[in-house]
C-alpha cells in the first residue's frame, strides 16, 4: 500500500491515511479543500462497520448534511462524512442525490461487500483489477500496478485497437490487460461471493424541450450562473480559473467575477509559435473582466521533458498531445491556488467543435456533382498540408474537410484519430476494438444530434476530462467544470441542435445567453483550442526521439517501416502526419516504461 500511496501523492500531498482490516487494506492521499482540519480518510462510521475512501467534491454537501442531520451525528464539516452518512443511511441510491464529481469505494466490513461509484461525467477516475480472490482498485493506473506488483503489465489488444482508432480507450476499458474502469454514472457492487454487478444510476432525458429560443437562452444563463457559484462556494480555499480568451473559459470567468467572491485569479500559458499561443486574447479578456491574471510562455525544454514523462504517468497510451500544454498551465495555476474553474464540456453540449460544422458542410457538399467535387479535392490535395493549427490556416481546414468528405459514413463513436489508410500503414493487422456498451440513449437518426450525444458519452470522459484530471492533479490542482453542472446539462441536452448553429458557426445559443456578460470581441474570434505544436516538434527533437525508438527492438503493434515513412513525409513538408506520429510516440513511450 505504501508504494501505491506514494504514486498518488501528487493527487493528495496534504495528508495520507491507511486502514488495515482483517482481509483488506484501504489507503488515501488528500488534497485538502473542504474542512481543512476534518475529513480524514479512510473514514469509518462510529460503529466501525463501514470504511470509505473518496476522491472528489460534493458541491451540495451542505444541503445534504441538513437533510441527514436527524439520522446522523456529524463529527466534522467535511463532504466526506456527508457522503458516508448518506450511503450508510440510504444505500447506493444516495448517489442520485449528489451534485459533484467523485470516485469512491465503500467497504462493508460485516458482509465483505464493496460499493464503487463514479460521477455522472467521469471527471474522477477509478480503475480496478480482479484476479482469483483478489480485488484491487485505484485512482490511477500506476498506483493500481503498485497494488498488484506480481502481475505483469501487458497490452490489451482490443484496448490498443481502440487507442489507435480514437486516441483513447473506450468507456469501461483500458489498454492494460485485466484492468477495467468503473463507468461514469454507474455504481459497481462486488459481493463477498465474488459476483460483480455494475448499474447505471443516471440517464438524462433527451425528450425535446418545447419552449422558445429566448426562454432557453435565459435558462442557460441562469443555470450556468448557479453552476459557477456552486463550484466557488464549495471550497475553504481560493478558487481561480483557466482563461484562454476563448468563449468557454471567458464565459466561466465572467460569471465567476460577477459572483461577488472578490477578484478572480486567472491563468494561461502559451507557446512562442503564434498559431498555438492564446496569451494575447487571454490578456485582453482578463483586462476587460478585471481579473488578476498570470500568463507564462511554455519553454521548449520544459515541454520536451513533459512529453517524455507524461505517457508514463498516464499508465496507458493517450493520444491527445494537448495534455502537454494543459499540464503546463496547471503548473502555473498551482503556484497560486488549489482549485480552478474550466470551460470543459461547453463544446459537446453547445456544438462548438469544428467537426460539427464540417458534418453540416459535408451534407451540403455531397449535393454537388461528383465531377465538381473531384476538381475541388484534387486542387486542395495538390497543395502540401501546412503545419499550422487549423484555427489559423484556411488551407489546413480545407485539407481536414476533404478528408472528412471522403470518409465513409460509419456509425459515429468518436472523432477518428487518424485516416484509415494511415492506420493501415502505421499499425497493419490491427484487430477489432471493444464494443460500445451501456448507451443511455438509442442511436439518433439525425447525424449531427447523434454526434453530439456520442461525444458527451465517449469523447468528453475518455479524452477531455481524463486529460484535464491528469494534467491538473499531477500538480495537486483540482479542476471544476461549471458547464457540466447536472441541471445545466439535463436542460441543454434536450434542446434542438439547430439552435446551436448560425450557418456553420456553433454556440449560437450560448452567445445569446451570455451576450452582455462576455466581452464582445470574444464572439468574433475563431475557435483555436489548446493545442501543442507537435507538427513543429516532429521536425526536430521529437522526430529524432521517435526515429531512435524505431531502431532495433520490439515496437509492438507499430510497423517501424511505416512509421519512418510517415516521419520522412512529415519532415519533408509533403503532409502533416503529426497526429499519427504522436499516437505512435505516446504508445512507444508507454511501452518503454
Amino acid at each position: 500500500m505504501d508504494a501505491a500511496l506514494q504514486r498518488l501523492k501528487h493527487r493528495g500531498p496534504d495528508e495520507s491515511g491507511c486502514f488495515v482490516g482483517d482481509d483488506f487494506v484501504a489507503g488515501h492521499t488528500r488534497l485538502a479543500i473542504i474542512d481543512l482540519k476534518g475529513g480524514r480518510q479512510p473514514m469509518r462510521d462510529p460503529g466501525g462497520r463501514w470504511v470509505l475512501v473518496f476522491n472528489g467534491e460534493i458541491y451540495n454537501y451542505r444541503e445534504l448534511r441538513a437533510q441527514l442531520a436527524g439520522r446522523w451525528n456529524f463529527r466534522d464539516d467535511s463532504d466526506t462524512e456527508v457522503l458516508l452518512a448518506g450511503l450508510v443511511t440510504e444505500g447506493a441510491r444516495f448517489v442520485e442525490r449528489l451534485d459533484g464529481m467523485w470516485a469512491f469505494v465503500l467497504h462493508d466490513v460485516a458482509s465483505g461487500d464493496l460499493l464503487l461509484s463514479r460521477d455522472r461525467f467521469g471527471k474522477k477516475p477509478l480503475y480496478y483489477r480482479r484476479d482469483h480472490a483478489r480485488f484491487a482498485c485505484a485512482s490511477e493506473l500506476p498506483a493500481l500496478a503498485a497494488l498488484t506488483p506480481d502481475v505483469a503489465i501487458t497490452e490489451d489488444a482490443a484496448g490498443i485497437a481502440d487507442y489507435f482508432r480514437y486516441g483513447y480507450a473506450l468507456p469501461g476499458t483500458t489498454c492494460v490487460a485485466g484492468v477495467r474502469e468503473v463507468l461514469p454514472a454507474h455504481t459497481l457492487r462486488l459481493r463477498a461471493d465474488g459476483s460483480i454487478v455494475q448499474e447505471r444510476y443516471w440517464a438524462p432525458s433527451v425528450e425535446p424541450w418545447t419552449g422558445s429560443f429566448e426562454d432557453a437562452a435565459e435558462q442557460v444563463r441562469e443555470l450556468l450562473t448557479q453552476g459557477v457559484r456552486r463550484r466557488q462556494l464549495a471550497s475553504d480555499v481560493e478558487v481561480g480559473a483557466f482563461l484562454s480568451g476563448g468563449v468557454d473559459s471567458t464565459t466561466v470567468c465572467a460569471l465567476a467575477q460577477e459572483s461577488g467572491f472578490g477578484t478572480l485569479r486567472t491563468f494561461t500559458a502559451g507557446f512562442a509559435e503564434p498559431t498555438y499561443d492564446e496569451r494575447a486574447p487571454a490578456a485582453r479578456a482578463a483586462a476587460e473582466l478585471d481579473t488578476l491574471h498570470t500568463a507564462e510562455e511554455i519553454k521548449p525544454d520544459i515541454a520536451a521533458a513533459l512529453a517524455t514523462e507524461l505517457p508514463r504517468r498516464m499508465g496507458q497510451p493517450f493520444g491527445d498531445s494537448s495534455l502537454v500544454p494543459s499540464a503546463l498551465v496547471a503548473s502555473v495555476a498551482a503556484r497560486h491556488v488549489k482549485v480552478v474553474l474550466t470551460g470543459d464540456g461547453a463544446d459537446e453540449i453547445f456544438g462548438g467543435y469544428a467537426r460539427y460544422a464540417g458534418r453540416l458542410l459535408r451534407q451540403r457538399y455531397h449535393r454537388l456533382p461528383a465531377s465538381l467535387r473531384s476538381i475541388v479535392e484534387r486542387g486542395v490535395l495538390a497543395t502540401p498540408e501546412p503545419y499550422a493549427h487549423h484555427s489559423g490556416s484556411f488551407l489546413k481546414r480545407a485539407h481536414l474537410f476533404v478528408r472528412l468528405a471522403r470518409e465513409d459514413k460509419d456509425a459515429y463513436i468518436g472523432p477518428p484519430a487518424i485516416r484509415k489508410e494511415t492506420l493501415v500503414q502505421l499499425v497493419p493487422g490491427l484487430g477489432a476494438g471493444n464494443p460500445m456498451s451501456d448507451r443511455p440513449w438509442s442511436d439518433d437518426p439525425d447525424e449531427l444530434r447523434h454526434m453530439l450525444l456520442m461525444d458527451c458519452l465517449v469523447y468528453l470522459p475518455q479524452d477531455i476530462l481524463q486529460k484535464v484530471d491528469r494534467a491538473t492533479m499531477m500538480h495537486s490542482l483540482e479542476a471544476r467544470s461549471p458547464f457540466l453542472d447536472k441541471a445545466l446539462f439535463e436542460f441543454a441536452i434536450r434542446l434542438p441542435w439547430q439552435w446551436h448553429f448560425s450557418g456553420l458557426r456553433g454556440k449560437r445559443l450560448l452567445q445569446a445567453a451570455m451576450r452582455g456578460h462576455v466581452p464582445d470581441f470574444i464572439w468574433d474570434r475563431r475557435k483555436q483550442g489548446f493545442a501543442s505544436p507537435v507538427s513543429h516538434w516532429l521536425r526536430n527533437w521529437l522526430g529524432d526521439e521517435l526515429l531512435a525508438m524505431t531502431g532495433p527492438g520490439d515496437t509492438g503493434v507499430v510497423n517501424a517501416a511505416g512509421l519512418r515513412a510517415l516521419l520522412r513525409e512529415h519532415r519533408a513538408g509533403r503532409a502533416d502526419h503529426s497526429q499519427p506520429l504522436w499516437l505512435a510516440y505516446a504508445y512507444l513511450r508507454w511501452r518503454a516504461g
